[in-house]
């Protein structure tokens, strides 16, 4: 069941990435600055997927129950993919802020 949840998580934070890119898929890259690897919609997918079996793990009382199983794995896939657009959300907002410091400092 652990597997299935993970999968279900997983198509649900790539699906997530889709909705978020205008429905193109991007792929893993190399990124120069910062020095490291880009993982496009596979850092989703691991993402969703985590959040699906930990979920499964602590909130089912009968792993035997497919539906339930599908159910957590979804809504845990979501939640997962809104935690992380809350936080670039919360970057930006930071990074608009700075900037407007910096203008009314200028003028």
């Amino acid at each position: 069941m652990l597997i299935v949840a993970g999968c279900i998580g997983g198509i649900t934070g790539v699906v997530s990435h889709l909705m978020r890119n205008g429905k193109v898929l991007i792929f893993p890259k190399k990124r120069a600055r910062p020095r490291g690897i880009y993982l496009g919609f596979l850092a989703d997918f691991l993402i969703g997927a985590a959040a699906s079996v930990f979920a499964v793990t602590y909130l089912t009382t009968e792993p035997e129950v497919l539906r339930t199983t599908i159910g957590i794995s979804i809504l845990a896939g979501m939640t997962a993919e809104n935690v992380l657009l809350k936080r670039e959300l919360n970057i930006e907002k930071a990074k608009v802020e700075g900037l407007d410091r910096i203008n009314q400092r200028l003028k």
